[in-house]
């Protein structure tokens, strides 16, 4: 098995996309991440991957851009379609500083001059892999915790926000009208639901739904 594979190995190969405009370019990449033992998916224009429906979590983007100037714009139409979680190294046929800088700010993984360096596109495809993982699997778990907090009712996310807000329960069943018991009860019952078994836990947990977009 090769290190690209082996580092995946029990959860799924993951796959590289590659986009090159040129077909003598866009072959021998493919040819090649294909001997790694990955999913290898090869498209001829930007527009072609950006319509693609069925994209890979674990997976990254391979772009070959036959100018300089279609750097920065394929950077900003894959950042603009939501491609956060698909990283995405940049081959060019040269490299100036002033272009590699704004292709990172926009989003770019890597930035590799070709001639490519075998090893180093190797190594910058393995690293983009491991980050992609590791997107996926926290992607994973929000989407687990959405569903979960989507189990509660009013009252208890009520609870818990005024509990993590620093109140005590005899302050916040002041504040909710309710009985201090009930606070308990309900906070128990918040934490059971969304797999929190400290209230350590549950403050990471209500941290992690908090964060992107809106539940």
């Amino acid at each position: 098995m090769s290190p690209l594979a082996a580092a995946f190995d029990g959860e799924g190969m993951p796959t590289v996309y590659i986009v090159a405009e040129n077909l003598q370019e866009r072959d021998p990449l493919a040819a090649r991440f294909a001997r790694e033992d990955v999913v290898v998916e090869a498209f001829p224009d930007l527009q072609a991957f950006l319509s693609h429906e069925a994209l890979d979590e674990a997976g990254c983007v391979v772009l070959d851009c036959l100018s300089s100037g279609a750097v920065v714009e394929a950077m900003i139409r894959l950042r603009a379609a939501m491609f956060e979680a698909l990283p995405v190294i940049v081959l060019s046929p040269r490299t100036a500083v002033p272009l590699a800088v704004r292709a990172m700010k926009e989003g770019a993984a890597d930035f590799l001059e070709k001639p490519l360096e075998e090893t180093r596109l190797i190594g910058s495809v393995r690293a983009a892999l491991d980050g992609s993982r590791a997107r996926a699997e926290r992607a994973r778990r929000k989407r687990e915790l959405i569903v979960r907090y989507r189990t509660l009712s009013a009252r208890e996310r009520d609870v818990v926000d005024a509990v993590l807000g620093g109140r005590g329960n005899r302050e916040v069943a002041t504040q909710l009208g309710i009985k201090p018991r009930t606070v308990e009860t309900h906070r128990s019952n918040a934490m059971n639901k969304l797999g929190a078994r400290t209230l350590p836990d549950l403050v990471r947990i209500w941290l992690d739904l908090r964060t992107g977009p809106a539940l």
